[in-house]
Formats: C-alpha cells, structure tokens, sequence
C-alpha cells in the first residue's frame, strides 16, 4: 500500500509539476495551434480552382464557347473565353499570361512553354467533339444514330462486397494518429528524461529518495508525465476533429469514424509511452549536464524514427510484410500497429502477439532501466557509463 501510495504522490507531483511549467504550456499552444491550422490551409487548397483563360483568334468553330464550357464541366473547371484580333496579340497575351492558351482558327494550340495536360484535354475534347457533330450532320444521320455512335452503351458492372463507409475516415485517423503518436510520445519521453536529470543536478533527487525506493520514483514520473501525455494527446485529436468538421476536409464522415479506432490509438500510445519513457528516464540518470542530454536523447529518438516513416506508408499497403512485421515486433508496433488496425482487419492472433511482445519488453526494459536508474541517479558530475550504472546497482 505504501509503494503505491508513493508512487501516485511522485506522479500528482510531477503532472502538476510539468502541468504548470511555461515550456508545456507554450508547446502546448503551438501544436494545437498547428492541428487546427490544417483545416484552414487543407480548406484553402481544396477551394474552387480559378477558370482556365482561353484566347481565340480567326475563324472559330460554331459553338466552341458552350463546348468549352461543357468539356471542362467535366473536370468540375470553368473556362473564360477571349476573342483576339490579330495572331500577334493572343501570342503576346499568352506570353505575358493573361491567356493560358490560344486556339488558332479551331486547328492550332499556342502554348507559352509547357502544355498543360489538363487543359490540353480539354480543349481538344472540345474541338473534336465539335468536329465530331460536323461529320455527323454532313451524314446525315438521325440524333438516334449519332447517340448510339458516339456514346455505345457501356458494359455492365457490378462489385462482389460493399464499400467500407469508414474508408475515408479511417485513412484519416490512420495518417493523423501516426503524427500525434510520434510528436507524444517523443515530446513526453523527453519531458520524463529532462525531469530525471534536472532533479539529479539540483539534487533533489537525494531528498525524494530519503522517502521513497528508486523503483517507486522512477514510476511515479512515468505515470505522472504519461497521464498529462495523455491528457495533450487528447486535446489534439478533439482539436483535429473539430477543425476537420468546421472545414469540412475532404467530404469526411466523422459519424462513421468509430471510437474503436479512436480507442486503439490512445491504447498504443499508453503501451508505447510505457516502453520508451522507461528507456529515456534511465537514460536521463545517467547524465547531469544539457549538452550530454542532447546526445543521450538520440538514442530512443533513433528507436521511434523507423516506425514512425513505416505507420506513414502503412494506411497505403496495411498488408504489406513490413508493415505486418513492423505492426507486431516492438519497439516499431506501437506505432504502426494502430495504424494498420485502423485502415485494415487485422487477425486476433497478430493483435495478441504484438501487445504481448511489447508488454513484455517494457516489462524486460522497466527491470533493466530501472536497475540503471538506480545505479546512476546519485552520481553527480560526469556521465555516467551504462556498464559502470549497472555495477553499481548491484552492489
């Protein structure tokens, strides 16, 4: 009872601690700040594109505006129709960019430097569509006929399953969860690697210690950090679902967006702080000084780095074998495992394979760093050398 009330005081102490200090609340501002710029900049992107400027010079096709106009409605563009004089001046104004193109008499295109596919095809289906008619009518065939040339019905279609109405929101959450579990758990591994350090040099720590076991300490900032990780993960899916439900991002469903999905993300994330912010606590008491933190803190940054580029791929090929390895070996599964169990049905039996292995690693590693925590946490000055820590736990 007493471990675990002193575990619990460590973790109050710390969350309010880190809860309260200006560097969290201004990062705290900042990411949120930029989750919710995404709609905005996303909404800005996805705007109406402006219509396409079309020059025409000499003698144009009867009804070249309105199949311009219908050609490009099937690109869900507009376009803008200028008449010019003479050849020299609809050049001039696709040099200068006023025109993006210049037909020449129904039979040429004028571009300044590259053509653009898109606008090429449209024009052109407009061109040909009106020469298309022209043929027909000096054929003299019915409307019936030239409908039934033109447009020859297509082959029927059907499909052998219904499409996944979660689709959508599922890559959604997939791509965001991958973002906001890295930017987490890095940021509050380092928050429990700067605290274990900061207290080793103003020696704190050897107070604290007078009341509680090494063990005890060590888990009670895990917990206390962890839970205000939580806490800002938390904050940053409701800032991200709110900005993508006010821009309206990409015709997203958030009704068919499960809370199975939503749930499996803040559970990884709870298994993964769990595992590296052991890793970075004892890693931070094996230093006293910032510019030896620096180098420390690389090496669990380097462990989170490839699963990290893996869960961005993985929304894309979930069935991949890099992505089915990845999902189930640790330390890359808790970030790409909820990812692929969010686009993709994963089998149970990988699911209970994956939260064993990494239990069981951050069981190994919170035995293993705990030991070098409490082999280093009292060692002032110089860095401490993991052979030299674990020495010196065991005596």
């Amino acid at each position: 009872m007493n471990t675990l009330r002193h575990i619990l005081l460590v973790a109050y102490r710390d969350f309010m601690q880190r809860a309260k200090s200006r560097a969290f609340l201004i990062s705290m501002v900042v990411i949120i700040g930029l989750v919710a710029a995404v709609g905005p900049l996303m909404a800005f992107e996805m705007r109406d594109p402006a219509p396409y400027d079309i020059g025409a010079v000499g003698l144009q096709p009867e009804g070249l505006r309105e199949a311009l106009a219908a050609s490009a409605g099937a690109f869900d563009r507009a376009v803008k129709v200028t008449s010019y004089v003479a050849l020299e001046e609809g050049e001039a104004a696709v040099e200068s960019g006023s025109a993006d193109v210049l037909i020449v008499g129904g039979a040429e295109l004028v571009w300044n430097e590259e053509p653009s596919l898109q606008l090429a095809s449209i024009v052109t289906a407009a061109v040909q569509g009106i020469d298309r008619r022209q043929v027909i009518a000096d054929l003299g065939l019915t409307a019936e006929e030239a409908a039934s040339l033109l447009n020859p019905s297509p082959p029927g279609s059907r499909t052998l399953n219904d499409p996944d109405p979660e689709a959508g929101p599922k890559q959604v959450a997939a791509f965001a969860g991958a973002i906001i579990l890295y930017i987490s758990i890095l940021l509050f591994g380092q928050f429990v690697m700067m605290g274990v350090m900061e207290e080793k040099s103003s020696r704190v720590v050897e107070v604290v210690l007078s009341r509680v076991r090494p063990h005890e300490l060590l888990a009670g900032k895990v917990l206390g950090i962890g839970i205000l990780g939580l806490a800002q993960l938390l904050i940053m899916g409701a800032a991200a679902l709110f900005t993508v439900s006010l821009f309206d991002i990409a015709d997203v469903d958030l009704g068919a967006l499960s809370l199975r999905v939503l749930l499996s993300i803040v559970f990884w994330y709870l298994i993964g702080f769990a595992f590296f912010s052991v890793a970075y606590a004892a890693l931070g008491a094996t230093v006293s000084r910032q510019e030896d933190a620096q180098s420390v803190a690389m090496l669990p940054a380097m462990l989170l780095l490839p699963g990290y580029f893996i869960s961005l791929t993985t929304p894309e090929h979930p069935d991949s074998a890099i992505s089915t390895i990845a999902s189930i070996v640790p330390p890359l599964s808790p970030l790409v495992m909820p990812i692929r169990a969010a686009v993709t049905d994963v089998p149970l039996w990988e699911l209970l394979v994956s939260i064993g292995l990494v239990l069981s690693a951050t069981y190994l590693l919170i035995r293993l760093g705990g030991r070098i925590y409490k082999g280093s946490i009292l060692k002032i000055g110089a860095k401490v050398r993991l052979r030299d820590a674990w020495k010196a736990a065991g005596q």
